[in-house]
């Protein structure tokens, strides 16, 4: 069943072959290909840097590397800006990091980095813990995991306006605290169908720490199963995301 778990992983959820031909074609596609950093054994946690506007979008997937169908939803978004750049606002920036646990996508089958630490309990909220739900680990210490410290690296060095991460499988849309992060989690979720809900209160994560920080949006998209895209079902709401300057 590993086997089968790393044959998936290998084959299927990787930058797909056209995606790498047109990202060659840099001053067509207007897009760059970037490492952000490392992982805590040295996998590149590589993404996307798109477009040169001042209103800046930060999107991440597969923090827990097994919602894998996450960070093919954002490798599918990439895929469609390099089709098409005009989609983009010429008033946005977009950095996109669609595996931010690599440790943790190919190597392991649970919601864990390398050193068993559930990486969206590790950022440094108010409400940090050493543990959180179901006894997860969130790390010795804020921000412990080279991971996370990517995360919190480039939300310093671009300081977008907004955040949006992307997990599995809740069918759902969880915003942080703020009147503006809940009117984006409506917006969303009337685009996608998914459900409006409020009622979670995780410690420790990288939503609510952006928020607490920098007093900007930031919402969770749960997509509705691990390993598939939802690509369909969140297109519209993407598209319109990076397009319009009123998000």
């Amino acid at each position: 069943m590993l086997g089968l778990y790393f044959l998936i992983v290998n084959n299927i959820f990787h930058v797909p072959p056209s995606l790498s031909e047109l990202l060659n074609k840099k001053a067509e596609t207007k897009i760059e290909r970037k490492v952000f950093g490392y992982s805590e054994t040295g996998k590149a946690i590589e993404g996307y840097e798109i477009g040169s506007g001042e209103n800046r979008l930060f999107l991440f997937a597969a923090i827990h590397g097994n919602e894998m169908g996450t960070a093919v939803l954002l490798n599918q978004l990439v895929l469609e800006i390099a089709l098409n750049p005009k989609l983009v606002s010429e008033t946005k920036k977009i950095i996109i990091i669609p595996v931010a646990n690599p440790d943790g996508y190919y190597d392991r089958t649970d919601n864990l980095n390398a050193n068993g630490v559930n990486l969206n309990l590790n950022f440094g909220a108010s409400d940090w813990q050493p543990y959180g739900p179901e006894g997860n680990f969130a790390g010795l210490a804020p921000f412990s995991e080279n991971e996370s410290q990517v995360i919190k690296q480039v939300v310093e060095q671009y300081q977008p306006s907004v955040m949006v991460s992307f997990h599995s499988h809740g069918n759902l849309i969880s915003p942080e605290a703020g009147e503006f992060s809940l009117e984006l989690a409506k917006w969303y979720a009337g685009k996608t169908g998914y459900a409006y809900f409020e009622d979670w209160d995780y410690p420790g994560t990288a939503t609510k720490w952006f928020v607490e920080t920098t007093n900007k949006p930031a919402i969770t998209v749960e997509i509705s199963k691990d390993l598939q895209s939802d690509w369909e079902i969140n297109k519209e709401a993407l598209l319109e995301l990076i397009s319009s300057q009123n998000h």
